[in-house]
């Protein structure tokens, strides 16, 4: 028995319900097909598998699951044949090897980052990586972290740009690509910056959108536009929202943490929100509606929404808003970029600005840690508004 070898197989379930293993079936080039394994002689696709790699320690034969991805495995094959041999030869030597932890593989670190993203309650984060992740890997075609270099990133603009991504997009992305590759623990100095973009204004929804949106929407999706829209609540703000953080008295809603949740308020501030008689009187209407449940906005279990971007933007592709010239529309799911929940608080803080309310009163309402956050939101006004005070003026 040879210290030195290695050997791929693929693991898989047999009909009988057994687990078997198989040479993995190749192709006339050599590379392995995927999920293809040589049985009785004949190049089968089985359903459940993975692939194995046979090698041996001290003459104990070991297997070690290598995933279900051919050309992963097969490189993963190679270092561990590598490591082995390393090791072999320096017991014949006579010499000790110290070994470096294995390398850690870009599909692992990216699950991992996703996961946790998941569990601290950022799903909209978590969605955004799930994306970039897989976007990426597509492009570069890499198995483990330690291999991906400065030109990776660049790789990666290009196809964003292929794809008729805006600069401001691009850039967003490659943070996000920057922020998991941290976490896998990538030499931060071959990080090139992030490609520049136009500062933009900031995005807003006009009133025929709302309205539109509106139109399309059942009493749940009213009552999240509603909120999002006349209070500038956060993705997560809406999900934990519950009737005990409404004041029935001050007609004011209440933005605090919420331990039983894991959730904490952004920059671990509460804040008070005004409520508008409107909504107010509808807030009253739900929860007599809803008599079981604590959370405004549970889903039909009664328990946090996780799905309200989501939910948002069915929503817009129902009411056909959506754009059709983004890569989110372009996409599979067909889920418009430009309609976010996010861009209801855009809307409201840019609305409470232009009615004339003070940077500072707008600011605690918003929960801006600082006063240059809320002034980003100062933009000028446009539309029928500016046409009406135009007519209305004297030269």
């Amino acid at each position: 028995m040879d210290d030195r070898s290695t050997l791929l197989m693929i693991r898989y379930k047999a009909e009988n319900g057994s687990w078997k293993r198989a040479h993995p079936a190749r192709a006339a080039n050599g590379r392995l097909k995927n999920g293809m394994a040589l049985i009785e002689g004949k190049q089968t696709l089985v359903g459940q598998y993975c692939y194995q790699v046979r090698h041996y320690e001290d003459r104990k034969t070991k297997w070690t699951s290598v995933g279900k991805g051919a050309a992963d495995a097969e490189a993963q094959r190679l270092t561990i044949q590598q490591r082995v041999s390393i090791r072999a030869a320096a017991t014949e030597a006579n010499m000790e090897v110290i070994e470096s932890p294995a390398p850690r593989t870009l599909k692992e670190t990216a699950a991992e980052y996703i996961k946790m993203k998941e569990d601290s309650r950022h799903l909209e984060a978590a969605a955004q990586a799930r994306l970039v992740t897989k976007a990426f890997l597509q492009v570069v075609k890499k198995t483990y972290v330690n291999e991906i270099k400065p030109t990776d990133f660049s790789k990666f603009h290009q196809a964003l740009w292929r794809q008729g991504m805006a600069d401001r997009t691009v850039s967003n992305k490659h943070d996000r690509l920057a922020s998991w590759l941290t976490y896998a623990g990538i030499d931060k100095s071959i990080i090139p910056a992030a490609p520049r973009y136009e500062e933009a204004l900031p995005t807003i929804y006009e009133r025929d959108q709302v309205s539109t949106l509106l139109g399309a929407a059942d009493d749940y999706m009213s009552m999240v536009i509603n909120l999002a829209w006349k209070c500038g609540l956060r993705d997560q703000e809406l999900m934990y929202l519950e009737f005990s953080d409404i004041n029935w008295r001050e007609h004011t809603i209440r933005v605090q943490g919420k331990k039983e949740f894991k959730f904490k308020v952004k920059d671990s501030e509460q804040r008070d929100i005004p409520v508008m008689d409107d909504l107010f009187d509808d807030l009253k209407a739900w929860e007599k509606s809803h008599p079981k449940q604590s959370l405004v906005l549970a889903n039909g279990e009664g328990k946090p929404n996780g799905h309200l971007l989501r939910m948002l933007k069915h929503l817009a592709k129902k009411a056909s808003l959506n754009c059709g010239k983004c890569a989110g529309c372009k996409s599979k799911a067909q889920e418009c970029e430009n309609y976010t929940l996010h861009h209801f608080r855009r809307t409201y803080i840019t609305t409470m600005l232009r009615k004339g309310w003070d940077l500072r009163t707008v600011q605690a309402w918003a929960g801006h840690s600082d006063l240059g956050s809320t002034m980003r939101y100062l933009r000028p006004a446009a539309g029928d508004e500016v046409r009406n005070k135009l007519k209305a003026m004297n030269w």
